[in-house]
């Protein structure tokens, strides 16, 4: 939901670093890589009691995660494998930080099954409206990605707010996790109808 507006925030914070990482040699799909195995790195922290180590590593994870695609434009090593790794390994991460979660909130219960659930709904909703976009040729406004990402209540902001308030507020993660779950199964039906106007 405010997704894109974080990020023409950060956009002066990223752009310098980009081109460091450009003359550095490194490349976007090595970037997507690292965040995703800092972001499953964050879960294992997490599923062992080290929360806010797995918390700080998640931000690090995601900061990581930000710069792939500013480095891929400038470096003009923008590639359709590259969007595809981007979104294989913000799932992993996502999940494996979920994951962490659960081992430590046993009491949640099936509530952590209905996230997970959600995340596949949201991430199937988001693939596929894509999909039938380009199989359309059409193009949604303000969009230089290579999946067509459309704007959703939950996204990769909200999710790392979703569990920054597991990890703050503990006793009452039960009902904070139910009510990110809503907001994923909200997304999947705000998407849904959002595909039937668009197609």
């Amino acid at each position: 939901m405010f997704d894109a507006a974080v990020r023409r925030l950060l956009q002066p914070v990223l752009a310098p670093v980009t081109h460091v990482l450009a003359r550095a040699g490194i490349t976007p799909n090595a970037l997507s890589l690292l965040g995703g195995l800092l972001g499953v790195a964050s879960g294992v922290f997490v599923a062992r009691g080290f929360v806010w180590v797995g918390v700080s590593l998640w931000l690090v994870s995601r900061a990581v995660d930000g710069l792939d695609g500013n480095l891929a434009r400038i470096s003009h090593q923008t590639s359709a494998f590259g969007g595809y790794l981007d979104i294989t390994v913000d799932i992993a991460a996502y999940s494996a930080m979920l994951l962490g979660f659960a081992s430590i909130h046993p009491e949640g219960g099936w509530v952590w099954s209905a996230i997970l659930v959600g995340y596949l709904l949201v991430t199937t909703t988001t693939l596929a409206l894509s999909s039938a976009l380009e199989r359309l040729h059409a193009t949604l406004p303000d969009n230089d990605r290579s999946i067509q990402f459309t704007p959703g209540i939950a996204e990769a902001g909200e999710t790392t707010l979703a569990y920054l308030l597991f990890a703050l507020f503990p006793a009452v993660v039960a009902p904070i996790a139910w009510l990110w779950a809503g907001v994923c199964y909200a997304t999947v039906i705000q998407r849904t109808l959002l595909a039937k106007r668009l197609l």
